[in-house]
């Protein structure tokens, strides 16, 4: 190999192949997932969790023994493979199959470990590139360019193409000679090499049909599936192949601002956009064809994707290539992208919408409780729209997402008339929602996600290279300007727009608006008239001063010292600190805290802090900022209970409604009771127009029966409560106040042991079960329903607790109640 590639050092080695400790061993163990298939040898991973302490040290010496060039147990060689009916395919056929292989738990926590060794070193020798597998970059930075490199190839009017390759059974196809000798070309030093060489020693496997293992099959080539290395070595395994095309001169690629654009990859996923065609392709087809005859690559010219621009091939061209040169639109990395890009709304949002529609309407008949439903839309919808939400900066119309709700409603409330504001669902659980996705929200987070992306100077990524072109101004800078928005807004690409809009439109509110100043660059700033006449500012960004955010501590700027220190300033730049600082104390300085957890956000990614579930943070930022809580929850209970509550009782309620019990159906059931969700006689009443309608059902004579009434006040069922709680405080051997706040609404008093608060959480639930079980009839619940309730639940708890392995946890919290009915 001739190629010019990275080599990592000694240090790197080192640290693949220092000893592996119990600590790596343990977090290794604690990464595994419970309730999955073990592999050959029978041990799943709950054996391996619960035995740890005895394990580790003996796993310790095997995988040091494996490190350093000791032959692997020979069950590590073993594998299990599955085989699942492609959708849609011909079951008759052996192709129609997908494998899914399980290999033991033993062999991934070794395979894990050098996975996560790896994880680190990998960016160093993987071109920014490649997507696939390695840490920080994300399959939607490929959309993202592309769209970017389509948009220049359609205007500047020259010959050129997108090549969306489809290579055959890519990680299975992989010969292991080729990959050995990649790693020894990227710098990986005998000892790494003979490691993994050692777990590639003769590996067979075993089909699983029907129940039945096959005889043991020899394998020969490819990477290992189920193998937790597998992805970084086949990385490894195709970046020669990219690194081919990237040197290549009779291969051309898309050039903007002297930066050419030839090929991006998601591990086997490869896109080439090309410029003269007549040339670079057949060479293209010619590199690819000596890469597989070294390595097992194959091309699939069946599945290969073509679109060209301003290019008809010739008829011989045509015909000895048989690719469908008539595409109007390629599938690449599951967004469906258009020659016409005006056209990608349509061909994305639109059938995504249909098919969702279809599923939602499928399965709404199916027997799930509010939570599994809503579990759905969290699990299923939320993932797929997400995708398209990160992978394509288009403006969604306002009227799509009211569509999107009423499909959402309509299945949470299973076809029935909402009893509880959509928003009040959307609310996280901890303030008394239900943490149904606002897709609305999801959106502007994940288009907001690239500005503060822009934001991190450690993030590399050629999306973000090819955006930053675009203006002689720093992108980032543009945030907390407007006046700088303007004077460049024309300039800007559609991409870059969608998201400042959305942007902007959140910074309506004045105080926001002051607030996310603290954005702006020191050396642009349309404000800050000494940075326009003197240029002296703009070296200030080589030395690191960018942002105001980066001279800016806790609530003032810092000293010139600091900055001194921090920057290396000069003597000569005291007088422009002095400027600067007099500056901000007027103009920049936070007022108040309006936007100031989404403008932390941006802030710390100055400071080169992970992007690491971002989406999430700047979706809950923006939930924040709506303002939206159930204090009108609160407001109704204390007019109809003539009670008070305080913000912090009502938030200590409202957290106690999510951690009720392990079972989604009573967290959902005392959620159901605090946000008012049964329909009481008062509600027949308003609803019917007829007083009659408004009679408790047990006769007492209250004639506008609510929900503080029929759950607490109904004199027919204050000697019930009495018990109760009686009961209760015997159980906790703790003097619980008897009032409706502490009882029903369930404000537990924090002094109380975690295991007691626990208890008393389901003892109330099943106090409050009791009373429903009597729904609409005039006897009042007794003593005894609620002890049937409460032992039903100790059942399931027990269940649940012993499947995650916490039956000494289960002792504990249940403890008393075991007590309490041998007592009985």
């Amino acid at each position: 190999m001739s190629l010019d590639l990275p080599s990592i050092g000694t240090k790197q080695n080192e640290k693949l192949t220092q000893e592996i400790t119990e600590e790596e061993i343990n977090r290794a163990i604690s990464r595994l997932k419970t309730n999955k298939m073990p592999g050959a040898d029978g041990y799943p991973s709950e054996w391996y969790k619960i035995l740890r302490k005895i394990i580790i040290p003996l796993l310790k010496d095997c995988f040091n023994y494996v490190l350093k060039g000791g032959e692997p147990p020979p069950s590590w060689r073993q594998a299990i493979i599955s085989v699942i009916p492609k959708t849609g395919k011909d079951i008759t056929d052996c192709g129609s199959y997908r494998p899914i292989s399980v290999l033991n738990i033993d062999y991934r926590l070794f395979a894990s470990i050098l996975a996560i060794r790896l994880e680190d070193i990998i960016p160093d020798l993987i071109d920014t590139d490649q997507t696939g597998f390695v840490k920080n970059r994300h399959t939607q930075d490929n959309v993202r360019r592309t769209l970017y490199l389509i948009e220049h190839m359609k205007n500047s009017h020259t010959d050129s193409l997108v090549l969306s390759l489809d290579a055959e059974e890519a990680f299975d196809s992989v010969r292991w000679e080729y990959l050995y000798l990649a790693l020894e070309k990227f710098g990986f030093n005998n000892q790494v090499i003979s490691c993994l060489k050692s777990l590639y020693c003769s590996p067979m496997a075993r089909i699983k049909i029907n129940g039945n293992l096959s005889k043991p099959v020899s394998l020969e080539r490819g990477c290992r599936q189920g193998c937790p290395l597998s992805p970084t070595l086949f990385t490894l395994f195709i970046e020669p192949l990219a690194q081919t095309i990237r040197e290549d001169k009779n291969i051309t690629g898309v050039i903007i601002k002297n930066t050419e654009y030839k090929i991006c990859l998601y591990a086997d996923d490869i896109l080439l956009t090309l410029t003269k065609p007549q040339v670079s392709l057949p060479k293209i087809l010619s590199q690819l064809k000596t890469f597989g005859t070294y390595s097992g690559y194959k091309l699939n010219l069946h599945k290969t994707q073509i679109l060209t621009f301003n290019y008809n091939p010739q008829v011989g061209v045509n015909k000895k290539q048989r690719f469908k040169w008539e595409n109007s639109s390629i599938k690449y990395l599951g967004v469906h992208i258009p020659k016409d890009l005006s056209a990608i709304y349509m061909q994305n949002y639109i059938p995504i919408t249909a098919e969702i529609k279809s599923d939602l309407n499928r399965w709404s008949s199916l027997p799930m409780n509010m939570s599994n439903r809503i579990d759905v839309i969290k699990m299923n919808i939320l993932p797929r729209l997400l995708f398209l939400f990160q992978s394509l900066p288009v403006e969604i119309p306002h009227k799509q997402f009211c569509e999107w709700k009423r499909m959402i409603s309509t299945f949470i409330w299973g076809k029935q008339k909402p009893r509880i504001r959509l928003r009040t669902l959307q609310l996280p659980k901890n303030q008394g929602g239900m943490a149904v996705p606002c897709l609305e929200d999801y959106y502007k987070a994940a288009q907001v996600r690239f500005l503060v992306c822009w934001c991190n100077s450690d993030l590399e990524a050629k999306w973000k290279d090819l955006e930053q072109s675009q203006l002689d101004v720093p992108l980032q800078s543009i945030l907390g300007d407007k006046n700088l928005l303007k004077k460049y807004l024309v300039k800007m690409k559609n991409w870059i727009t969608v998201p400042l809009n959305i942007w902007y439109k959140e910074l309506k509110n004045s105080e926001f608006e002051r607030n996310v100043r603290i954005l702006r660059w020191v050396a642009y700033d349309t404000e800050f008239t000494p940075a326009k006449l003197d240029v002296r500012f703009k070296y200030w960004i080589n030395r690191g001063i960018t942002s105001y955010c980066t001279v800016f501590a806790r609530k003032d700027i810092e000293s010139f010292q600091q900055l001194t220190k921090k920057y290396s300033l000069e003597k000569q730049d005291f007088f422009r600190y002095l400027q600067m600082r007099s500056y901000f104390e007027k103009n920049i300085k936070t007022v108040g805290e309006k936007g100031l957890t989404l403008i932390k956000i941006f802030t710390d990614s100055y400071k080169g802090n992970t992007n690491r579930g971002l989406i999430s943070r700047i979706y809950s930022s923006l939930q924040l900022e709506k303002g939206f809580s159930t204090m009108y929850v609160k407001s109704r209970w204390e007019k109809e209970a003539n009670v008070m509550l305080t913000e912090d009782d009502w938030t200590n309620i409202c957290r106690t409604l999510s951690t009720t019990s392990s079972s989604s159906l009573w967290r959902e059931f005392t959620w159901k009771n605090i946000l008012r969700f049964f329909i009481t006689p008062n509600i027949k009443k308003v609803q019917s127009n007829n007083p009659a309608h408004g009679q408790c059902w047990r006769i007492c004579g209250n004639m506008s029966a609510g929900p503080f009434h029929i759950f607490w006040d109904c004199p027919n069922i204050s000697e019930y409560w009495v018990d109760v709680v009686k009961e209760i405080r015997s159980i906790l051997n703790y003097d619980l106040d008897f009032n409706f706040s502490v009882i029903y609404l369930g404000n537990v008093p924090a002094e109380l042991r975690n295991s007691d608060r626990y208890l008393l959480q389901i003892l109330l639930a099943g106090s409050k079960k009791a009373i429903t079980k009597k729904w609409l009839s005039k006897e009042s619940p007794t003593l005894s329903d609620w002890v049937e309730i409460v032992q039903e639940i100790y059942v399931m708890e027990k269940m649940t607790f012993s499947i995650r392995q916490s039956a000494k946890r289960f002792k504990t919290y249940w403890g008393n109640w075991k007590s309490y009915l041998a007592l009985s």
